[in-house]
């Protein structure tokens, strides 16, 4: 059983929040692989992960910022941290065409929420900017979505005492594109479960 729980990280929300198991590979088991999209996705991070600052027009940028919060049970590196008229916001950079999915949505919030602690003030809103559409998608950090994110962080913080990873979401249109899928295999895992339902009644 395990007893140590790490912070969580705030892109390990976006995981859970696609797939629990995935989260329960990459998180607790630690088991990574990489595909043609989680390669493009990194070489497209190169210039956001690297620290330093510049004025664009009448926004200050702050690139690759980390953030950790006892409190909260949280820790973060944001993309892009930017000041525009006294206005402070966490920008996160996504590698495909703009979309208006909730995993993304989370994971941006939990970087207000560590803003917000570090700051001392409330974080509105924030941006996700997708290189596929060179567009960005302004989220509004509502009391629904804070909850949310919380209730995730808990079940993030929940899959350390468990002994076995939880169900995934075994939809075969979603787990073909994703990098653990031989790792996982879930239309393996499909076929047995059904196997072994069906000895049952043998």
């Amino acid at each position: 059983m395990r007893t140590e729980i790490p912070l969580v990280e705030a892109h390990a929300i976006n995981t859970y929040a696609y797939c629990p198991r995935r989260c329960y590979y990459e998180y607790v088991e630690r088991v990574f692989y990489h595909n043609v999209y989680t390669v493009h996705g990194k070489l497209l991070h190169e210039h956001v992960d690297r620290y330093g600052q510049e004025h664009r027009g009448e926004r200050q940028v702050i690139r690759s910022l980390f953030f950790r919060s006892e409190a909260l049970g949280l820790v973060a590196k944001c993309d892009i941290v930017e000041e525009e008229n006294g206005r402070i916001y966490p920008v996160e950079y996504k590698r495909g065409k703009i979309a208006d999915w909730e995993n993304n949505h989370l994971q941006l919030c939990a970087q207000a929420l560590l803003l917000e602690e570090s700051m001392g003030h409330q974080i509105s809103t924030g941006y996700l900017f997708f290189y596929g559409s060179n567009r960005r998608l302004k989220v509004d950090f509502n009391s629904d979505l804070r909850q949310k994110t919380l209730k995730v962080v808990e079940s993030i913080r929940d899959l350390y005492q468990e002994p076995t990873p939880p169900d995934g979401i075994d939809e075969w249109s979603r787990c073909k594109h994703c990098s653990m899928v031989d790792y996982c295999l879930p239309q393996d895992r499909k076929k047995l479960r059904g196997k072994v339902q069906w000895e049952r009644f043998i």
